[in-house]
């Protein structure tokens, strides 16, 4: 709740011409403070559904959805003061939610085809398997980029 105050100040009080360097690293840290922790959540939201099945009516609300709805909510807010394109590292936190939602959608494709026994029993074996995607998918993306 704190960090939708504080975009909500920002909408108040900044605009195109006062967006200068002080105001930009602050933006940039109220977006890294609100994304991860939501983009973390957003995982273990379309984890526990996918992967464990379970009841999302059933969950924790604080622990599931509070993260991800301030995610929403702020970068809604910060988008309306000024665009995203002006706040410094926001592309590679967009290019890394890419890389994670690509990988997720990899992994999962790969467990519903039954690929192999390993993951059977072992939630390590399929966690393992998808930093090394994630590895493999951030050296493809920086020999794309470059």
């Amino acid at each position: 709740m704190i960090i939708i105050a504080i975009s909500l100040i920002g909408l108040l009080f900044v605009n195109q011409k006062n967006f200068t360097s002080p105001i930009t690293y602050l933006y940039g840290i109220l977006v890294y403070a609100v994304t991860i922790p939501g983009m973390l959540a957003l995982i273990l939201v379309l984890y526990s559904f996918f992967f464990l099945k379970t009841n999302l009516l059933q969950v924790d609300l604080v622990t599931y959805f509070a993260p991800l709805i301030s995610m929403i909510i702020t970068l809604v807010i910060v988008n309306k003061t000024v665009p995203m394109s002006r706040i410094p590292g926001f592309g590679r936190l967009s290019g890394l939610f890419i890389i994670v939602l690509i990988t997720f959608i990899i992994t999962y494709v790969l467990q519903r085809m039954f690929f192999g026994v390993f993951f059977v029993g072992k939630i390590q074996y399929l966690v393992m398997f998808f930093l090394l995607l994630l590895l493999g998918l951030k050296i493809a993306w920086n020999k794309i980029m470059k």
